[in-house]
């Protein structure tokens, strides 16, 4: 709903006949059943019962106590994980997952089209995939990766070939020792 605009009649109406169909007479419950019973009978929860059994000062007044039927089960609290085990789990699971890894199915993969110094058009997905598949392509010098690892959010590797391509894709430049950018096209 747009702030400042008033909710239509019709909506308030419905919501306000809702509320008052769901709405319970705390002060008719039978305060002397437990707060299961109360809970199923009123279709509520039983934390919800008991809370308002405290708020109404309606506590100790069940003739018949009922233990929690959770008791003594350990309730799922939030704990610190161990972040190197954590870790180590991750880079595992990323290594085996074909959108992590070093492929064409990578998530952060992009459509190329590029055009070789021979003419040859190459329709590929994942850059660094096909420079790494295709090294006869380029000279040696420029598929010599340069970083390997690293931090995280330090960047990753590169070599001549990736960063001469990917420049001609953000227009620094036309062209990289031959190799041009094709025209994308949707087939």
């Amino acid at each position: 709903m747009p702030k400042g605009k008033a909710p239509h009649p019709d909506t308030v109406a419905a919501l306000v006949a809702y509320n008052k169909g769901r709405g319970v007479d705390w002060d008719a419950v039978d305060w002397t059943q437990p707060n299961r019973v109360i809970a199923a009978w009123l279709g509520r929860a039983e934390n919800t019962v008991a809370k308002i059994r405290m708020r109404l000062g309606k506590s100790g007044k069940a003739a018949v106590r009922m233990t929690r039927c959770d008791k003594g089960c350990k309730k799922p609290q939030c704990r610190p994980p161990n972040v190197e085990e954590a870790q180590i789990m991750a880079t595992a699971a990323a290594k085996e997952s074909p959108k992590a890894g070093k492929a064409e199915s990578n998530v952060h993969a992009k459509e190329w089209v590029l055009i070789a110094p021979d003419g040859m058009v190459y329709r590929i997905r994942n850059l660094y995939h096909f420079v790494r598949t295709h090294q006869h392509l380029f000279a040696p010098d420029d598929v010599e990766w340069k970083r390997q690892g690293g931090k995280r959010g330090s960047g990753g590797e590169y070599c001549n070939a990736t960063a001469g391509l990917q420049n001609i894709k953000g227009g620094k430049a036309k062209t990289w020792k031959g190799w041009k950018l094709g025209a994308a096209e949707n087939t």
